[in-house]
């Protein structure tokens, strides 16, 4: 027990310990609660992106497709919404709905094509960012009126990534498609053999995981009153904030949960690049902090078990001296 409250209390003093490093650096820049309320929206998106992308990361899975879903989805629902005069409610449903179908398109390509998720991710985010621009006559840009915005906007974009949460932990830890993700994460042989349909499961990683993404393309959408079309794979790095919040979200579930850890997750990097912006790094310095920030997320994640190994030989070695 005392460990595990040990581990909780190290794990809330992450981002405490790195809002506190550039409040030290730049304290005019980030001294001041309105700064804190932008870290926390701009943590929203990556947290909810991060629910959709875990599923599939469980069982192997690296999409990286999630930035052209999107902005394809919110642009179709954004259009469709504004063309039939549908409100707020329209815009929610058509853009959850427009992600979930193109979900099921990329776990269909997956299931049937039999090659690796990346190339997947690659050949559809080319596909959908057309999507964007087409859907748009040409313009590859939407503006969404005023009175569509509301859920981009504090409390509703709040009260939108709570439910999220909330529903996530359900899907998470309450039903069987997650109980059988667990399990091809563990073993796919054993699983298979158990009965569980791994090109099922994985399917549906897709097409559950992109409920998420619609609910994170109404908050972007929704939160900048519009939306750019990408071109040349340029929405590859929308999927780079929530990939490095969801891992280490799964470093954390330990202590906190793996919805907690995810949002804290994506938190620590809201301040990182909030941090980075603070002391004056231009966009391209930004860039290459979040590469380096990326690849060191995935190396201790990958080798976490040489790391604990590790800490415990050391710690057996003080053990035996004394």
């Amino acid at each position: 027990m005392l460990k595990r409250i040990k581990g909780i209390g190290l794990t809330l003093c992450l981002p405490l310990a790195l809002y506190l490093l550039f409040y030290v650096l730049a304290p005019n820049n980030l001294g001041s609660v309105a700064v804190l309320q932008a870290i926390l929206t701009q943590s929203l998106l990556p947290m909810v992106c991060g629910f959709g992308m875990l599923f599939g990361r469980s069982m192997g899975i690296l999409d990286l497709s999630i930035g052209s879903r999107i902005i394809a989805a919110s642009m179709i629902a954004g259009v469709l919404t504004t063309r039939f005069n549908l409100g707020i409610p329209g815009l929610l449903i058509l853009t959850v709905l427009m992600s979930v179908l193109l979900g099921a398109v990329v776990g269909t390509v997956f299931c049937l094509c039999r090659i690796p998720s990346v190339v997947v991710a690659l050949v559809v985010a080319m596909v959908f960012e057309v999507i964007g621009i087409k859907i748009t006559g040409g313009a590859g840009y939407l503006q969404l009126p005023a009175e569509l915005c509301a859920l981009g906007r504090t409390p509703w974009n709040l009260i939108l990534s709570v439910v999220s949460l909330a529903v996530f932990a359900l899907i998470y830890y309450k039903t069987k498609f997650c109980y059988n993700v667990r399990a091809i994460s563990g073993d796919e042989l054993i699983a298979r053999s158990n009965g569980i349909s791994i090109d099922r499961t994985k399917f549906l990683a897709y097409t559950v995981g992109s409920i998420f993404i619609g609910i994170a393309a109404v908050i972007q959408i929704s939160y900048a009153s519009s939306m750019s079309a990408k071109q040349n794979l340029e929405s590859l790095s929308m999927s780079f904030k929530p990939l490095m919040a969801m891992i280490i979200g799964i470093q954390l579930a330990d202590y906190v949960t793996l919805p907690g850890g995810i949002f804290i997750g994506a938190f620590m990097i809201s301040t990182l690049f909030s941090g980075l912006v603070a002391i004056g790094m231009n966009a391209t310095a930004q860039d290459i902090a979040m590469g380096v920030f990326l690849v060191v997320v995935i190396a201790a994640s990958t080798n976490m078990g040489r790391i604990r190994e590790y800490f415990e030989k050391r710690r057996n070695l003080r053990n035996t001296a004394v």
